[in-house]
């Protein structure tokens, strides 16, 4: 084996090296305290806020929608008309 595969192995071995740590008990606790804590930050937030805040989120898609609908492209008017004079300062050159 080189000195690279011989590292490799030491290092899949290290379990076999290093034993197992048991958590204390203030991280226990306070890994179980999380979800509690969690709940009280979700509820700070009213559901009449959560509703409006929907409710104008579908009002806006509502109306994208509508104007969408209606739009019409005016087709009259040249595509080349407003760089034609943009640039008619050229022409007397």
């Amino acid at each position: 084996m080189n000195n690279k595969d011989s590292w490799i192995e030491e290092t899949l071995n290290t379990d076999k090296i290093v034993g197992r740590v048991e958590p204390s008990d203030a991280l226990m606790k306070r890994l179980k305290a999380i979800p509690s804590h969690m709940k009280e930050s979700y509820d700070l937030i009213p559901k009449k806020v959560v509703w409006a805040v929907a409710a104008s989120i579908a009002i806006l898609i509502c109306v994208n929608i509508v104007s969408y609908n209606n739009y019409e492209p005016n087709e009259a008017v040249s595509q080349n008309e407003p760089t034609e004079s943009y640039f008619s300062y050229l022409q007397q050159l």
